[in-house]
């Protein structure tokens, strides 16, 4: 998930110089317009809450991590029209039990009125094994053909198919090369489908120019915004190291704001950066020159776009913490790029607390342009 935003710091402005037969949808025309009206706004449904598994009754029964239809129920009304459902292993359609609890949990979604992106949430060793083994490829590659060729039955307008997220490579070619394969082979089967493809080193949004765009017209373009890390990162202990060294760091940033924090931080490389954060003047108007760049770029090659991870720790200061996700989410509209916040519950959470007692933040509803449901208001 999140690792996109270590590398992110050093990686910004720069790089993007370029400012069935039975359904009714041509792809052959490009990505249906009410496809990616779908795609306008959405949230994450991370491998870390929601497996392929469904709740099951009666003793003995092997334990879960599965969101309640009360879940989905509450996305529903808050006004999403997708989730972006990290899926961790393929391989759940090579076995008869785990697929039919894959589609238990796929048919909730979809009952709810809501579309699903099937996104290959892949774990760190597949990522490795695929980046320097051409066996791994294969079966990654014979992965996504056996899953395009299950979904193909679904509603191309409701289920979109995502290649693999965050990609941590650094080579962006051999990527490239991998996720022509891939498409190839979802193509197959899953010939009304849309696909969404994404970049290397984590799909940050200054890799977009190092994608080749695929000659499928059906294919909408990844990236992901958690920009700067300094601030959407800070005391998380797993991101870059110097960010569990850093606490109450404001948004927008600059030298006066960060002035008194930082006698406080002992760690020298924290330090630097927290400087470097205030000097960088992080605001409405930075972030809206990131993402205008990209859209520079998606209207350089003809394709759409979508960021769908974007977020802010929830150890932020709070009413910061929902300017970040005003400004970013603003910026995404006024560039007709879809999105997807990161994500429905846990530490990124637009609804924190246990599962069953879960609640939206009406201060994070309000930065995403949404409207608490009469039932929930406070």
């Amino acid at each position: 998930m999140i690792m996109t935003a270590i590398l992110a710091a050093g990686c910004v402005l720069a790089v993007l110089s370029l400012a069935g037969s039975a359904y009714a949808a041509k792809p052959a025309d490009g990505v249906p317009p009410s496809r990616l009206a779908v795609l306008s706004r959405g949230i994450n449904l991370s491998y870390e809450h929601w497996h392929t598994q469904v709740p099951r009754t009666g003793a003995g029964d092997p334990p879960h991590d599965f969101d309640t239809p009360d879940d989905v129920a509450l996305i529903q009304s808050l006004g999403f029209p997708h989730v972006r459902w990290g899926i961790g292993d393929l391989a759940v359609v090579k076995d008869r039990d785990r697929l039919r609890d894959f589609d238990a949990t796929l048919n909730v979604l979809l009952d709810h009125g809501l579309a699903v992106t099937v996104d290959f949430h892949a774990s760190h060793e597949f990522k490795t094994a695929v980046e320097k083994d051409d066996a791994a490829v294969e079966n990654f590659v014979h992965l996504w053909s056996a899953m395009a060729k299950h979904l193909a039955t679904r509603d191309p307008e409701r289920v979109f198919l995502e290649v693999m997220n965050e990609p941590a490579y650094h080579n962006p070619p051999r990527w490239n090369k991998i996720q022509k394969e891939a498409i190839a082979a979802m193509r197959e089967s899953a010939r009304h489908h849309t696909i969404i493809a994404c970049g290397t080193v984590w799909s940050e949004i200054c890799r977009l120019p190092e994608i080749e765009v695929v000659p499928d017209p059906n294919v909408v373009y990844n990236f992901h915004v958690y920009e700067p890390v300094e601030f959407t990162h800070q005391q998380a202990t797993w991101a870059l190291a110097a960010c569990r060294h850093l606490k109450d760091v404001p948004y927008p940033s600059t030298p006066e704001a960060v002035a008194g924090l930082l006698p406080g931080v002992a760690d020298e490389e924290a330090r630097e950066r927290l400087r470097q954060y205030g000097q960088d003047r992080w605001d409405g108007a930075k972030m809206d020159t990131l993402i205008a760049e990209a859209a520079a770029w998606g209207k350089h090659h003809g394709v759409p776009l979508i960021c769908n991870e974007f977020g802010v720790y929830r150890t932020a200061p709070a009413a910061d913490r929902c300017r970040w996700i005003r400004d970013v989410r603003g910026a995404l509209e006024r560039y007709g790029i879809g999105w997807a916040m990161w994500h429905y519950a846990g530490s990124f959470a637009v609804a924190p607390g246990e599962p069953g007692r879960r609640a939206a933040d009406p201060a994070v509803v309000k930065a995403l342009g949404l409207t608490m449901p009469p039932a929930t208001r406070p």
